[in-house]
Formats: structure tokens, C-alpha cells, sequence
């Protein structure tokens, strides 16, 4: 008499069907996750490539920081030392509508949108020099400076409003006067902008 090989029931088949679907999604999470912890990355590096820039500017222009106004970008200062190579995009937002997804702090420039010297700045490597604009802006630089009161009153609201604070996981990536990059999550954002006495946005 010949063996047969016992069926699946039903209820097998839809265990072995729930698994496969779970470790589908578990790995399709993993995915997602090492995509945009690699944009994250990029980003990062994009900002230092603008940190580089603006020293080898400075040091070319007597310490002075790239200007920032709606005449003259700072894209246009940095441009020759940023090179052709540098797309001014994070890979988080590709089609962001504006030109280059970086902004420049206003802060750093006086009213005719000529920027300050570096060793005017207290604290350069606690001072904001660019972080990444909010998708639904397209300058190239931020207006903290014309907060009522001034860029130290600016409320953790007001910021969001301009930068995609959370772009990357609950996080976006910052550039300092001071030349290096970092990634900051937003409720650490949020505790230096409510620090008495801020140098985060003002020199």
C-alpha cells in the first residue's frame, strides 16, 4: 500500500502565509530604515562640504562670513568654493521646491545682508550657520532676524516653521559657524532655543 505524504490544513496554511507576510514587512522596515539613515548621512556630508566653503571664504575675505540677502545668495559667495560637484539637495527631500534645500541664518549678516565676522561670534561652534528649510519654503536664507525682538525670542514654533526639523527620523542635521555638522534630534533643538541667553541663532 502505497504512503502518502499528509496535507496542509487550512489553518497551516495561513500560519505559514501570516509568517512569511510578517517577515516581509520586518524586512521591508530594515530596508526603509537603512535608506534613510544613508540620506541622513549624505545630508550630513553636504553640510560639511558647506562648512569647508565657508571657512575657505572667511579666510579669503578677512575673516567675513558669506553675505545673505535676496540680491546676493550665499550660494552665489560659496559657489566657486563649493564646486560643480555640490548639488545643495538632501536625498530625504529630492524634489524640495527650492533650489538648493539648505538655508542660511540671517542672523549672521547685518542689514545690508553683508555678512559678520567670524570672530565676532561668541560661540561659533554652538551658532547656527545653515540648517534644512521646511518643504514648503524656496529661500535660500531664513528671516529669524526680523522676529519681533529679535532672533533670540524665536519660539520653537516659529523654527519649525522654516526647518524640517524632523526630516531625518525626529531629527534634522545642523551647520555651526565653527565649520562641523551635526545631527540633532528636535527636543534637543528645542531646549537650546529656550536656553536664556541663546547664542544658537545669534552670534
Amino acid at each position: 500500500m502505497k504512503n502518502t505524504a499528509p496535507a496542509f490544513t487550512l489553518i497551516e496554511l495561513l500560519v505559514v502565509i501570516a509568517i512569511i507576510a510578517v517577515l516581509a514587512s520586518l524586512a521591508y522596515a530594515g530596508a526603509g530604515a537603512m535608506i534613510g539613515k544613508g540620506h541622513a548621512t549624505k545630508c550630513l556630508s553636504n553640510m560639511r562640504q558647506i562648512g569647508a566653503a565657508m571657512h575657505l571664504f572667511a579666510g579669503d575675505n578677512a575673516g567675513r562670513l558669506p553675505g545673505t540677502s535676496h540680491g546676493v545668495s550665499w550660494t552665489n559667495s560659496l559657489g566657486a568654493y563649493l564646486g560643480t560637484n555640490f548639488l545643495g539637495k538632501c536625498p530625504a527631500v529630492p524634489r524640495h521646491r527650492a533650489r538648493v534645500s539648505y538655508g542660511w541664518n540671517d542672523s549672521l549678516a547685518d542689514a545690508r545682508g553683508i555678512g559678520i565676522k567670524v570672530a565676532v561670534c561668541r560661540t561659533p561652534s554652538a551658532t547656527m550657520a545653515s540648517a534644512e528649510l521646511a518643504t514648503n519654503q524656496s529661500s535660500e536664507h531664513f528671516h529669524f532676524a526680523g522676529v519681533r525682538g529679535g532672533a533670540g525670542r524665536l519660539t520653537p514654533n516659529q523654527f519649525k516653521a522654516s526647518v524640517n526639523v524632523e526630516v531625518h527620523n525626529g531629527s534634522a542635521n545642523y551647520l555651526f559657524v565653527d565649520g562641523h555638522a551635526e545631527n540633532l534630534a528636535w527636543t534637543e533643538v528645542q531646549r537650546r532655543l529656550r536656553q536664556p541667553g541663546t547664542t544658537f541663532l545669534v552670534p
